[in-house]
């Protein structure tokens, strides 16, 4: 099973989190990450390889999800992942994380990392439509 983290500006990452937990109840192996305005991206990298290494132990594999690519959150996820890859952790990031991806990254996580980026993906996008009730007609 893939370890999963979330790493988002505060207070994102903690509401997916609730939000996985209030749908499947007990979510083992995913840690999420509050990114504060005035982090210090280097002591937060650092600290969240190590939380990584740990929880990722039995299956050698992470998927960090992360809300905004280029900004600071998805930023330090980047780092963090070219780090643990650097140590022969297979570690892939996603950016532009929605509900849809971080069910979907729980519900597939015993997938081969590479299958579970797609079905993240693929979910991602199915989640996203026009549900205006006014323009069904």
């Amino acid at each position: 099973m893939t370890a999963l983290a979330i790493i988002a500006h505060i207070p994102l990452a903690s509401a997916f989190f609730d939000c996985a937990v209030h749908v499947y109840e007990k979510v083992e192996d995913c840690v999420y990450f509050d990114i504060e305005p005035d982090v210090d991206p280097d002591q937060k990298v650092g600290e969240i390889i190590e939380i990584l290494r740990e929880i990722s132990q039995k299956n050698n594999k992470v998927l960090v999800l992360t809300d905004l690519g280029g900004a600071t959150p998805a930023n330090i996820g980047a780092r963090a992942v070219q780090a643990l890859q650097e140590t022969g952790l297979n570690a892939h990031i996603l950016s532009g994380t929605n509900a849809c991806m971080v069910l979907n990254a729980i519900r597939y996580r015993d997938q081969p990392l590479d299958q579970l980026c797609v079905s993240v993906l693929e979910g991602g996008k199915k989640g996203m439509k026009c549900i205006d009730l006014t323009n069904s007609k």
